[in-house]
C-alpha cells in the first residue's frame, strides 16, 4: 500500500463488505473497523464477530500483506482461545505466508485462513 492512510482504508473496507455480504446469514453482526471499540467479546475487539441467535459463532480477523509476520503470532492465539472459530482473512496471494506462520507457531489446528481480492475495473 502507499501509505498507512491507504492501507487502513483497504483494511476497514473489507471489514464493511465482509459484514454486508454476510448479513443474511447471521442475526448479528459486529464490527470494529480502525480502532474503534464497538463490540467486545470476552475481552477482545475482534474486527468481526458473527453472531447468531445471541451465540457468537465465528470471529475474523482482516490481516493486510505487511501484517502477517511472527509479530501477530501471540494477538492470534489469544483470539483463537476466546471460544469462537477464529479466521484470519488475508490478502490474495499471502495465503501460504500465512499458513507458514500458523503451522511453524501451532495455529494451524485452531484457525482458518481466507482470503480477499480487491479487483477494479475500469
Amino acid at each position: 500500500m502507499a501509505d498507512s492512510t491507504d492501507r487502513n482504508f483497504l483494511h476497514d473496507w473489507v471489514i464493511m463488505t465482509i459484514s454486508e455480504k454476510y448479513s443474511r446469514l447471521y442475526t448479528k453482526i459486529n464490527i470494529n473497523p480502525g480502532e474503534e471499540q464497538n463490540f467486545e467479546f470476552n475481552g477482545t475487539y475482534p474486527d468481526v464477530v458473527f453472531i447468531n441467535y445471541e451465540q457468537v459463532t465465528q470471529i475474523v480477523e482482516v490481516e493486510m500483506a505487511d501484517n502477517i509476520n511472527e509479530d501477530r503470532i501471540e494477538h492470534w492465539k489469544k483470539m483463537s482461545d476466546l471460544g469462537a472459530q477464529l479466521v484470519i482473512l488475508v490478502p490474495k496471494g499471502s495465503e501460504k505466508k500465512m499458513r507458514n506462520i500458523s503451522f511453524d507457531s501451532g495455529l494451524a489446528a485452531k484457525v482458518k485462513i481466507g482470503t480477499f481480492d480487491v479487483d477494479i475495473k475500469i
